[in-house]
């Protein structure tokens, strides 16, 4: 692969973009990332004295039109996305954005189009497909070790208390809640695991209403779900058990846990996210037993990252920006691209219309 140079525009530079964008760019060679767009003043000061990026604006035009990107990054609210994500590809960009990638269906649909009509790269940034467990386990499905499989539970469980949580609680700025922020993630890989989804039912509570800030003070209350659960009948015949929910105590060491088990008619295995580096394995009829990653799906072919450099729990994330380099690099699609952005989209809304009906819900087409 060259090492062709791509000069990238860091849009919205908020924690994520913190702790996942700006440390996987800066690890690969060729890549200057040329400029940060960020509507808060003191945010936008912030980092640009933290990363010593001279060019710095609150509105993308400025950071298009004068700097001239050849990609951008994209991790704001959901409710800016659409906007920012056609600016962008307007501008001759090609763009990675932060899930879910638009505020519905009908949204995510018309930027999926949009990007596919561009010619550049695109790609939603569902963050858990770099995983090595992840990489490991999606090539012992597709070997054919796990036999044909069967059942497959996924959960993320965390308790956030019960302060309010900034935008992320409020459906015109987020979408939907819990569902949209830790759910779809699990929706995405669960499709690159087993395939696509036929239908699903579900329920989802808001379970507290967030009124006060972390310090104390009023502010409106939230109005999407924090707990959210469904039952998924893929097109293979698997029947998937899903849970996430922003006051459920996991059994982590953090005091949460993202997990996942597959059982197949041969074989049955376990991701957990706080042990990326291992999974659990056990053949039919006898115990789980730790099963350490095998070297080459500890990170992505020719990741500049050291695995055993970092806490593994965060270091993988920077493999998301070396499959999006890479393909801009290739002239490929990216993957997990808007087209799986938009597939999640379409069943996160099934869901929730499953839920609000009390009804199973088949998936709507979603044709590339």
């Amino acid at each position: 692969m060259s090492e062709q140079k791509v000069r990238v525009g860091l849009v919205g530079v908020g924690g994520v973009c913190a702790a996942v964008h700006y440390p996987g760019y800066q690890q690969i060679e060729g890549v200057e990332i040329v400029g940060i767009c960020e509507p808060s003043d003191g945010l936008r000061e912030l980092r640009q004295k933290e990363w010593g990026i001279e060019a710095a604006y609150a509105r993308i035009e400025d950071l298009l039109a004068e700097v001239k990107p050849d990609a951008v990054s994209i991790a704001t609210p959901n409710v800016y996305h659409q906007e920012l994500i056609y600016k962008a590809l307007d501008a001759g960009c090609h763009v990675i954005c932060e899930k879910p990638l638009g505020m519905d269906f009908t949204q995510t649909q018309a930027i999926y189009e949009r990007g596919k009509a561009s010619g550049l790269c695109h790609m939603t940034a569902f963050t858990y497909r770099f995983v090595p467990a992840m990489n490991y386990i999606r090539h012992l499905v597709r070997s054919g070790e796990l036999g044909q499989i069967r059942h497959a539970r996924f959960q993320r469980l965390q308790d956030w208390g019960e302060r309010a949580i900034g935008w992320r609680q409020y459906k015109d700025q987020a979408g939907s809640g819990e569902l949209g922020d830790m759910g779809i993630h699990r929706l995405d890989f669960a499709e690159d695991l087993l395939g696509p989804i036929a239908s699903v039912c579900g329920g989802a509570k808001q379970l507290v209403t967030r009124d006060l800030t972390k310090e104390g003070e009023a502010c409106p209350p939230q109005d999407v779900e924090d707990w959210i659960a469904w039952i998924a009948e893929f097109e293979n015949g698997a029947t998937g058990v899903f849970e996430m929910g922003k006051l459920t105590k996991g059994f982590g060491p953090g005091g949460d846990h993202d997990q996942a088990e597959l059982n197949g008619t041969d074989a049955s295995v376990v991701y957990r996210l706080h042990n990326p580096h291992e999974i659990l394995f056990a053949p039919r009829g006898e115990a789980y037993q730790v099963r350490s990653v095998p070297e080459e799906f500890l990170k992505r072919p020719g990741a500049p990252r050291d695995p055993a450099v970092g806490d593994p729990v965060v270091t993988f994330r920077y493999d998301q920006a070396w499959e999006f380099i890479c393909a801009i690099r290739e002239e490929r699609e990216c993957v997990p691209s808007f087209y799986h952005g938009m597939r999640a989209q379409a069943v996160a809304d099934s869901i929730l219309e499953a839920a609000a009906e009390r009804r199973w819900i088949d998936i709507p087409d979603c044709p590339r």
